[in-house]
């Protein structure tokens, strides 16, 4: 049986398991007083809200095949990939391979005790979930719950993602737990919008590998919001609303690290010490952080807009931190970006993000409970981990040569050869 054969008879099965489900968010969850259940701020404006496949069939998978199925199913009429779906991950699947898809209309749940990971840290297959449009089709409305997402472990080869967004509207990503990307463990950019992020727990376990093409030997850089400083279809676009999440061991930077977007920061919890910083404030970025917690030795912002960047125009306001003085900062002139004229949601007390935030039975991370045929339900007493180790990972080898042929050290300074390519250092 050929490839193509073979792919249309999982989507078949995958088709003759849908079973409609009633609308999910009919019976709220008994989750604390500070978990809405729900999208919040950018993710719930009128209009735009994000519901992903509320109304719609579910299907539970357990393998990359019949995920990447799933994903992909049909209308049988317009052959549109936007049928509401639920999909349920159940078990662990690694995923040998970055999946791209252009979607709409779905909802992720991770089963208590699943988790999708990759071993692989090469450049063209370190990448894991990825959500894209362009040429004609769109990814929107999509819904990620309790998911734990694991990459082979930080490698600066300038590879791939563990989740990426690239303009992709109308997003929720909750309770979930991402670390380990070989590039950074979750991306956005693109002029994706009306994004909400909840309740997410930021990690990396595995240690870093040096001596990547790109540079850097520890690379645990987590969320870029824009890819570049030139990437202007951005601009007024990359809108986020990051509200309790945890940005915890290993997380040496970009958390987040935002270009162009009117992005609220609100009872974030920051525990990753003598990292490099924590916010990246860079070109046209509209930030407003409050209420976050910023352990000892905790950076907790870098300017990305100084003379060395070339690109100096940003806004910048932080209130009621611990571990950072209250700012309000700006170059450009633009208008401060203030939550209140386009949503309401304020947090809660400062003082209770490390209890509240980072507990590890119902804080942030993958900590629900989800039951087939019924979503959230609850708390699972505990959330999924990720792991220590990955001592099956795809590891390239990866030496460096002077002119001459003679293998030097990664920080070697001039002309060298790397992983087959003529680089100046």
């Amino acid at each position: 049986m050929n490839l193509s054969n073979l792919k249309q008879k999982i989507y078949s099965i995958v088709l003759s398991c849908l079973v409609p489900v009633a609308s999910m968010a009919a019976t709220p969850a008994p989750l604390s007083q500070y978990d809405l259940n729900r999208p919040i701020g950018w993710g719930a404006i009128p209009g735009f809200e994000v519901t992903g496949g509320e109304g719609g069939a579910e299907v539970v998978v357990t393998t990359e095949d019949e995920f990447d199925a799933a994903m992909n199913t049909k209308d049988p009429v317009t052959k549109e990939r936007d049928v509401p779906l639920i999909i349920y991950v159940k078990g662990q699947i690694e995923f040998k391979t970055m999946h791209t898809w252009h979607v709409k209309n779905k909802t992720v749940l991770g089963l208590p005790g699943s988790r999708i990971y990759s071993n692989d840290r090469t450049k063209k297959n370190s990448g894991i979930l990825k959500f894209s449009s362009g040429s004609g089709a769109d990814s929107e409305n999509i819904i990620l719950r309790n998911l734990t997402i694991q990459g082979a472990g930080a490698y600066d080869t300038d590879g791939d993602d563990a989740l990426l967004f690239q303009g992709v509207q109308r997003v929720w990503v909750d309770h979930c737990t991402i670390g380990d990307g070989v590039d950074s463990s979750f991306d956005c950019n693109h002029n994706s919008d009306y994004i909400c992020v909840t309740w997410c727990h930021m990690i990396y376990k595995i240690a870093p590998m040096a001596g990547g093409s790109g540079g850097a030997d520890d690379h645990r850089f987590c969320s870029t919001w824009g890819a570049s400083d030139k990437q202007t279809e951005s601009i007024g676009h990359l809108n986020t609303t990051f509200a309790n999440n945890w940005w915890d061991e290993g997380v040496m930077e970009r958390a987040p690290r935002v270009r162009f977007g009117k992005v609220h920061i609100v009872n974030n919890y920051y525990t990753s010490t003598d990292n490099h910083y924590s916010i990246g404030y860079g070109y046209m970025s509209n930030i407003y952080a409050e209420k976050c917690w910023f352990a000892d030795r905790v950076t907790p912002t870098k300017d990305y807009t100084d003379a060395k960047h070339g690109y100096p125009d940003y806004n910048l306001q932080i209130y009621d931190c611990h571990g950072q003085a209250n700012v309000k900062q700006d170059v450009g002139g633009a208008t401060y970006f203030d939550p209140d004229n386009y949503y309401s949601y304020e947090g809660f007390d400062v003082s209770l993000v490390p209890s509240v935030v980072g507990n590890v039975n119902t804080g942030a991370g993958a900590t629900l409970m989800v039951e087939v045929g019924k979503g959230v339900t609850g708390y699972a007493n505990g959330a999924t981990a990720i792991s220590e180790v990955n001592t099956s990972a795809n590891v390239p080898v990866n030496k460096t040569f002077n002119l001459a042929g003679q293998q030097v050290e990664n920080g070697y300074k001039g002309i060298v050869v790397s992983g087959g390519k003529k680089i100046i250092r």
